[in-house]
């Protein structure tokens, strides 16, 4: 499984990555909205685009919901599968939820857990790619 990993935070980052690359598959990691899109163009122009994206929802350059938008136009334009989203943040207020549950594929508050992270990646994908 190809990760995409989006957090301007590094020790939530560093962490993030830890837990899933031992777990789900390999990981890039981008801090900002920029970095997280070029990451998005280089995959699906070299043909591996990712299977699962989190995405912080405070980012500096942009939120997290106007990137959700942002990967959805770039795979609907590239005719791609879109990437599983998983949406994560220190907030959990409604309007988050609200706004982004029709982009995303799940929702989960920092602090991020390795048991309900791991649950729900294997919702996303209950074949084959799946979490250990």
């Amino acid at each position: 499984m190809r990760i995409l990993l989006i957090d301007d935070d590094p020790v939530a980052l560093a962490t993030l990555e830890l837990l899933l690359k031992k777990n789900v598959g390999s990981c890039d990691t981008a801090s900002s909205g920029i970095h997280a899109t070029e990451c998005l163009v280089k995959a699906i122009g070299d043909n591996q685009p990712y299977d699962l994206i989190t995405i912080d929802i405070e980012l500096p350059d942009i939120t997290g919901l106007d990137l959700l938008t942002r990967f959805y136009q770039l795979e609907h334009k590239n005719g791609i599968t879109p990437a599983k989203k998983i949406i994560i943040t220190a907030h959990s207020k409604p309007d988050y939820v609200i706004k982004s549950r029709d982009k995303c594929d799940a929702f989960l508050v920092k602090p991020i857990r390795k048991v309900p992270l791991l649950e729900k990646i294997n919702e996303l994908f209950p074949s084959g790619k799946q979490a250990s």
